[in-house]
């Protein structure tokens, strides 16, 4: 598992600050991770690592530092599908954070606390969802056990009603699958102004994250559909906002 770690501006100005990043790491290694640690003065060197890295990390641990009262940078993390641990130097800054409401956990403290913090509690958090997937396997073949065997199933009493059931439960299944065909329609209900570009791309978000968990798609396209849905949920971003005529491209890319 990767997280990335991003410093704010003038954090490596800081005497807590050194050797910092040394210590994270150590404590990554012990729990099997890997860390990925940017500083930067920069809001948008910030952004576009967030933008870059979005497809290759486990999760986020950010000290915004300057830059708690970005709304950019906080679109930028809203726009993450991983958990995101925001950390403060400054107890003022952390209950003054617009970035709060985005992030999954918030940690204040000095020096390496905080960020150490932070480290344990994605572990736990991960540990915690492991745990439950296994128990949830567990509980369903205990279910089983004890059962007589299932009778065989009565044939059918006609073969054209068969077929008939056969049909409406593919299309049953089609209609809810994500396809190119649905995104194409989201689109479309965009450039209609049936949808605000804010809800597309909560929707986008949305659909990509139920595709995570297994959610069934459109057979052989899948890649496509994904980096469509990743390309519609940063939509609304500065730096990576979509103009009509590129919606368009989009729809025309799904056409296949």
């Amino acid at each position: 598992m990767t997280l990335l770690v991003l410093h704010g501006p003038s954090l490596s100005l800081r005497k807590e600050f050194e050797g910092l990043d040394g210590v994270l790491r150590l404590r990554a290694a012990n729990h099997g991770l890997t860390l990925k640690i940017l500083q930067s003065n920069h809001e948008g060197v910030l952004i576009d690592t967030l933008l870059a890295e979005r497809r290759g990390i486990d999760g986020v641990v950010v000290n915004p530092a300057g830059l708690f009262s970005s709304y950019p940078l906080r679109d930028a993390l809203e726009a993450m599908v991983v958990p995101i641990f925001e950390v403060h130097l400054d107890p003022t800054r952390a209950k003054l954070s617009v970035l709060r409401a985005v992030c999954t956990e918030q940690f204040s403290g000095k020096g390496a606390d905080p960020y150490l913090q932070a480290i344990d509690h994605f572990i736990q958090t991960k540990a915690s969802a492991d745990s439950g997937k296994g128990k949830a396997v567990v509980a369903s073949k205990m279910k089983t056990l004890g059962r007589k065997a299932p009778r065989e199933p009565k044939a059918a009493a006609a073969a054209p009603s068969g077929k008939t059931l056969g049909r409406s439960a593919k299309a049953a299944l089609a209609e809810g699958m994500l396809s190119r065909k649905l995104i194409r329609q989201k689109i479309a209900e965009r450039l209609a102004g049936k949808l605000s570009a804010a809800e597309l791309a909560t929707w986008a978000r949305m659909q990509w994250m139920e595709v995570q968990r297994g959610a069934p798609a459109e057979s052989g396209y899948r890649d496509m559909l994904e980096d469509s849905l990743q390309t519609l949920t940063l939509s609304t971003m500065p730096a990576s906002r979509l103009t009509d005529e590129q919606l368009v491209d989009l729809m025309a890319q799904l056409e296949g």
